[in-house]
């Protein structure tokens, strides 16, 4: 599934609710500079992940993810996170970002309810049409489900095991 940026769902509140740590000073290999922290969900309405990916990008470069950290609502789940995505690339800042986002960042209760309450804003985009952002919304999904067709011999083999099943119940080999 395609994750989408807050932002493309609520570019308003995205620009005045974008989480920035400024550092003043070094923390280990982590150079000063201010460190927006860019909210990614999954916009499919029928999905109920209840997770966000923090990107985290550095204000002098914004399209290089220097982390992409994977934090999931419900605490009490195995994967809750954060943990830095291991389906994303990752640079030599990443650790550093991630203990900073777990022990400043995600400590905060108003900022845990803050995602949540921006995820349940992307689901109610994606399945409203009458939303701005519902049309672009729409286009992830499809492309989504289109960047990954079954290859045509996994489609035949589903058509066959289907053949097989039904075979079966009425008795036949």
């Amino acid at each position: 599934m395609y994750l989408t940026p807050f932002f493309v769902a609520e570019p308003r509140l995205a620009a005045q609710e974008t989480r920035v740590m400024n550092l003043l000073v070094p923390q280990g290999e982590l150079p000063v500079g201010s460190y927006g922290l860019l909210e990614f969900y999954c916009p499919d309405p029928k999905c109920n992940c209840r997770r966000v990916m923090l990107n985290v990008v550095e204000e002098k470069s914004p399209d290089k993810i220097l982390a992409a950290i994977s934090y999931g609502f419900d605490r009490e789940e195995e994967d809750a996170g954060p943990f830095l995505d291991p389906l994303n690339p990752q640079t030599q800042f990443a650790e550093e970002l991630l203990r900073l986002v777990q022990s400043v960042i995600l400590s905060d209760p108003r900022y845990i309810a803050r995602l949540e309450h921006h995820y349940h804003m992307v689901k109610r985009a994606a399945s409203d049409p009458s939303h701005p952002a519902y049309k672009r919304l729409q286009e992830v999904l499809a492309d989504d489900a289109t960047s990954f067709p079954l290859p045509r011999p996994a489609r035949k083999l589903r058509k066959d095991s289907r053949k097989l099943k039904t075979r079966r119940k009425r008795g036949k080999k």
